[in-house]
């Protein structure tokens, strides 16, 4: 869209036209003749390219006007302050995530949940911390929610070469990802279907180092009362089936510590319903005052109305000889 900051120059533009059309034809010439019928004789009649100058030097005039106005390209809002969510994703990849009481898996399922969450995030920075047993960081924040898609989708219970459930190591990866953040929130989302059996780092205590610096944790416990876990084993596929596993009251204090939410998902409608949920809850929000970007267009009018100016000059003047 384009605005005018000086609009009422071109109040002008009428005048000039004016000027040097209803004008121009009560102007006399100041040489008088006594005939022109010799010029006329000769070959010299006047025609309407005599006019070609006056129409060009009228348009120049008029251009230049148009550029006192102020012409100005309109760029896009962008909203000053945006106050955006940072967020860091912590997902369990330990060996029980393979179970396959959630299709085809509890691993693939969080993966597919988080992929789509991410994308409903387009504002805030995410964060990527993965653990089995220990923890560590796959991708620092950053808004290029396209990297933390792709990665996800590279995630394996390979990703991790210690087995394990380091609950509370994977909570402090989290933390040293979010304490330097200066956003208006900062979230940890833990998704693990385990209980803390490996790490040095008690979940209790970071949970409470997690309070102290303003993050919360939502934690999800994936999985059903049973894990199933398939083993290849002489070319066929059996199934060991465990009982129990998730410690339900571990997570539950965590998230109560920081003032997040606990949630259950024992499918995979289930988790998708959860981060539909964190996403309600945790808006980002906008400030209303709105920055936009003006590019100026005088200069280029300005340049093209002088070249116009001064060919229509040439041609009225000298280039087409004019009958009084």
């Amino acid at each position: 869209m384009i605005r005018f900051a000086n609009w009422y120059f071109l109040f002008l533009i009428p005048l000039i036209i004016f000027v040097f059309w209803d004008l121009q034809k009560k102007r006399r010439s100041a040489l008088k003749f006594s005939s022109v019928k010799l010029l006329i004789n000769s070959g010299m009649k006047k025609t309407i390219k005599h006019k070609i100058g006056k129409f060009i030097i009228t348009l120049s005039l008029i251009i230049l006007v148009t550029a006192l106005a102020r012409p100005q390209l309109v760029g896009d809002a962008v909203p000053l302050g945006q106050k955006g969510i940072d967020i860091a994703l912590v997902l369990d990849v330990s060996g029980s995530m393979l179970s396959v009481d959630f299709e085809p898996n509890r691993l693939e399922v969080a993966k597919d949940t988080i992929i789509n969450f991410v994308e409903e995030r387009r504002q805030d920075r995410i964060a990527l911390v993965i653990f089995a047993g220990t923890a560590y960081t796959r991708i620092p924040l950053t808004i290029d929610h396209n990297m933390i898609r792709e990665s996800v989708k590279e995630v394996s219970t390979g990703s991790v070469n210690q087995d394990g459930t380091a609950i509370g190591m994977a909570i402090a990866v989290g933390i040293n990802r979010l304490k330097n953040s200066e956003a208006k929130s900062k979230v940890i989302i833990l998704v693990t279907d385990g209980d803390n059996n490996a790490g040095a780092i008690n979940p209790e205590t970071a949970a409470k180092m997690a309070k102290e610096l303003g993050i919360k944790i939502y934690t999800i416990g994936v999985g059903t009362d049973k894990t199933i876990i398939p083993i290849q084993t002489l070319g066929r596929t059996i199934y060991q089936q465990y009982e129990g596993g998730l410690n339900e009251e571990l997570l539950q204090n965590i998230a109560d510590t920081t003032g997040g939410q606990y949630y259950r998902a024992t499918d995979s409608k289930a988790l998708s319903r959860i981060f539909d949920n964190i996403n309600e809850l945790e808006k980002t929000e906008f400030e209303q005052d709105y920055f936009v970007d003006y590019k100026e267009l005088a200069y280029y009018l300005i340049k093209f109305g002088l070249i116009l100016l001064f060919l229509g000059l040439f041609l009225d003047s000298y280039y087409f000889i004019r009958i009084p």
